[in-house]
């Protein structure tokens, strides 16, 4: 797998640009500060976010967002890694935050966290690594990119951390990991075992449990058996006493039956007496009560006689009284005008005095509008103030914003133009790039200083006249502010004056309206007193009426009350005769109940002489029963006490089923403790032992294998990067780099630069091999930022055959040395312009954008 496109948007001095990466040598050169490294910084951002550098050093100066994105390519697919920043305030400082992370394969696209991000790329690489997306990658800085100025930090590391990265880039560390875990669980094994004996040992008082159970069991059988032979005779002579019983209760009940007939008889006898009483007392008084009714019926009789000349009498009074009311009902229009005319004479007196108050309030209102026209007349401007501009505030405020946007810009651009004279200024005087570090040649960037002091003396003249134009739009604001108070002034004293105008036509219409209203009251108050004076006889003329019609309602009440008696004296007289013939009717009934009455009596009488006979010798049946009764008592509670012994037999004996059934289940479960016990130990013993030792076996031969292949790579290369016999570089079982000299052995610190720097990179390479050739890396790139720090041109030479020699899949250089173009398969040019780097390809620019001059 392979690096095989990156795409770049606000990183750095980049303001975009894009670049094909393809298999062998790539060489990026330009000038010192063109951009170069951004390009490497790009690809690391892409594939582990600002882990290794922080974003606000990547992102473009004043840019809001920047976008990376890298494609990789292996394995017949086609995977893109893409990143969004974009820039926040946060508690009064700049930061950047994550706005898209996305990873795509063969375009179908998915987009995930930072964290799940970063696990699916070291997935992709093939190599062990923290998914933590703010964890530091040093394989990643070891074996695949070497930034500027880090190659020898390798050789600075401790012995112990570079073993560790080494043996994680190996994948050897699951190894060590593997033996710890074993150790581990060997104890806890051995914990576990301990725990199962000692509960073993808790359930050892089930094997006596069990023995007593089964003890107690069997002879609770044996009891068992000798309550079921006993229940089983009482409840045959417990049926023998039940058939006894039934017949005597037979016998019994056929005397009950006949004893209550009898009393029913009885009973019936006495009320057919009693009834026959009764029925000769009833025809007694209907017959008193038939001399009572004839004598009522004659008086009612001579009553009713009455009727129509009461009735006549009545018709008459009713007559006279409709007339004296249809006389009243004439006289209802006259009172209701009556009425009428007081309500309203009342009404009139009573808006008397609210309308001499409106009278004078008005009177009040007009005085004050007057008062309040004259003072509006005499104070305030007379005269509209001209304006001194046509613009309005609005305008004027729009552009003075937009001038101090342009003298802010241009104080910014002006800054940026002083600080890069400054820059090439230190740079020609100590012949040494600012930036990177690297010698330079003063007569290459002289030009470039005076082309930076122009753009310097440019932008002070677009300040200064952001600044004259940003003075002239704030003096005509101020001119406009005091038009616009001056105005208001003016504008409220007519506005006042309107007012006081319109207030005092207003208060002269309403003195007007309330006069006008006051002598309307007073007419319609003559009016109304008139007509109450010409309907006050018709009031007389009721009340007259009104005696009269009590006087005739009283008399027609009493004449209605006499009509009112002779017709309840005909209807009583009516009832009465109906009553006599009803009663008469009675008293054939009553006689004809009694003789049947007399009847059942006689008949009742011989059935109780019958029963009375048969009920002879009851009482020795009786003292049978009970008898018979009392030994079937004593034979239901001697079987129930036998059952009940018996329920207690079988408790006991369930009680003792289950302590046998726990007893063997604990018996059981003691064995089953001692036997895992057993296991676990085995297994603990065989986990720290032979199983242990032959993880670390393992990983020793690995790394034993790995430590000479790359010792053997190591020192070929270092051979190659430095001509001299009596050098030979070496690694020790930690993996720590180190140089015999003529023999002695010496450490890396105490070589020339150089030299160091060769050491460095033939370590850098040969772990790089052995880490593909273990398996463990699947991306087949080598990323080198200025390798060559240090080196000779004959060396510079010599690293390029080098790396020729070993035909890497994918090699990318970053370097200004023209030598190594004779190694690269591929040349691409970087430069800047203006503060913008472009990449180049045979001359032309491959992506370019307009956009504000700046860089990160």
């Amino acid at each position: 797998m392979r690096l095989s496109h990156l795409r770049v948007k606000n990183i750095r001095s980049y303001r975009s640009g894009s670049l094909d990466l393809a298999a062998g040598t790539t060489l990026i050169a330009g000038d010192v500060g063109a951009g170069k490294t951004s390009l490497l910084y790009a690809i690391e951002m892409a594939l582990f976010g600002t882990s290794e550098v922080n974003a606000a050093y990547l992102v473009r100066h004043g840019a809001p967002h920047a976008e990376v994105a890298v494609t990789l390519e292996g394995d017949g697919h086609r995977h893109e890694v893409a990143r969004r920043f974009r820039r926040v305030r946060r508690k009064g400082r700049e930061t950047f935050e994550p706005e898209g992370i996305s990873f795509s394969t063969d375009g179908a696209k998915t987009e995930y966290s930072a964290t799940e991000l970063r696990q699916r790329v070291i997935e992709l690489m093939g190599f062990p690594d923290n998914p933590n997306p703010t964890a530091h990658s040093d394989l990643w800085r070891w074996a695949v990119y070497v930034p500027q100025e880090r190659m020898r930090e390798i050789l600075a590391a401790e012995p112990q951390e570079r073993l560790d990265t080494v043996r994680k880039a190996l994948g050897v560390e699951k190894y060590r990991t593997a033996a710890d875990n074993a150790e581990d669980l060997a104890a806890d094994l051995r914990r576990s075992a301990r725990a199962r004996r000692a509960e073993a040992d808790l359930l050892r008082h089930f094997d006596e449990e069990f023995a007593s159970a089964t003890e107690e069991s069997d002879r609770l059988r044996v009891e068992r058996a000798a309550v079921e032979v006993s229940v089983a005779r009482r409840a045959q002579e417990l049926g023998e006493v039940r058939s006894e019983f039934e017949s005597a209760g037979n016998a019994v009940r056929s005397i009950e039956v006949d004893s209550r007939e009898l009393e029913g008889l009885r009973r019936e006898i006495a009320a057919d007496h009693e009834a026959l009483d009764r029925g000769a007392r009833a025809r007694e008084e209907r017959i008193v009560r038939i001399a009572e009714e004839e004598r009522a019926a004659a008086g009612a009789r001579a009553e009713s006689g009455r009727g129509p000349e009461a009735r006549a009498a009545l018709a008459a009074a009713d007559a006279d009284l409709t007339r004296f009311r249809a006389e009243l009902d004439a006289l209802s229009p006259d009172l209701s005008q009556l009425a009428t005319a007081r309500a309203e004479l009342a009404a009139a007196g009573r808006r008397v005095a609210p309308a001499d108050e409106a009278i004078a309030r008005a009177a009040r209102e007009l005085a004050e509008a007057r008062a309040l026209l004259d003072r509006s007349e005499r104070d305030g401007p007379t005269h509209e103030p001209p304006a001194p501009t046509p613009r309005s505030l609005e305008a004027i405020d729009r552009e003075l914003e937009e001038l101090r946007d342009r003298e802010r810009g241009a104080l910014a651009a002006t800054t940026r133009a002083q600080t890069a004279v400054q820059e090439f200024d230190e740079l020609l005087r100590a012949g040494v790039c600012p930036r990177c570090g690297q010698a330079v040649h003063p007569s290459e960037f002289e030009p470039h200083k005076e082309e930076a002091a122009r753009l310097s003396r440019d932008a002070e003249e677009r300040f200064e006249r952001a600044t004259a134009d940003r003075s002239r739009t704030e003096d005509e604001r101020r001119s406009r502010e005091r038009f616009e108070r001056a105005h208001e002034r003016w504008t409220r004293a007519e506005r006042d004056r309107s007012a006081g105008r319109d207030a005092m036509t207003e208060a002269e219409r309403r003195v007007t309206a309330a006069e006008r209203e006051r002598a309307e009251l007073a007419s319609a108050i003559a009016s109304a007193q008139a007509n109450a004076e010409r309907w006050s006889l018709s009031e007389r003329r009721q009340e007259t009426l009104r005696a009269r019609v009590r006087e005739s309602e009283a008399e027609r009440d009493r004449l209605a009350r006499d009509v009112e008696r002779t017709a309840v004296a005909a209807e009583t007289s009516r009832a009465a005769e109906a009553t006599l013939r009803a009663l008469a009717a009675e008293i054939a009934r009553l006689e004809g109940e009694a003789a049947a009455l007399r009847d059942r009596t006689a008949g009742s009488e011989r059935r109780a002489g019958e029963l009375t006979k048969r009920l002879e010798g009851a009482e020795s049946k009786q003292r049978r029963l009970s008898e018979v009764e009392a030994r079937l008592r004593d034979s239901e509670r001697s079987l129930e006490a036998d059952r009940h012994q018996l329920v207690r037999v079988d408790t006991r004996l369930d009680a003792a089923a289950q302590r046998v059934t726990a007893a063997e289940h604990g018996r059981a479960e003691r064995a089953r403790r001692t036997a895992a016990a057993v296991d676990l130990e085995s297994k603990a013993t065989w986990t720290a032992g032979p199983f242990r030792e032959a993880v670390l076996l393992m990983e020793q031969k690995i790394l034993a294998h790995a430590q000479a292949t790359l010792e053997r790579n190591f020192s070929r290369y270092f051979a190659a990067l430095v001509d001299d016999p009596a050098l030979v570089a070496r690694v020790d079982t930690a993996f720590t780099p180190a140089v015999a000299i003529e023999g002695e052995w010496t450490p890396a610190e105490a070589l020339s630069g150089g030299e160091r720097t060769s050491l460095a990179l033939a370590f850098r390479l040969a772990l790089a091999q052995v880490v593909r050739s273990l398996g463990s890396l699947r991306l087949e790139t080598i990323l080198l930022d200025e390798p060559t720090d240090g080196f000779s041109p004959e060396q510079v030479v010599r690293m390029g055959e080098l790396l020729d020699e070993l035909a890497l899949p994918q090699v990318i250089l970053v370097s200004h040395e023209n030598e190594l173009a004779a190694i690269a398969d591929r040349v691409v040019r970087v430069e800047k312009v203006d503060g913008t780097s472009r990449i180049l390809k045979g001359g032309a620019a491959l992506e370019t954008e307009d956009a504000p001059d700046g860089a990160s």
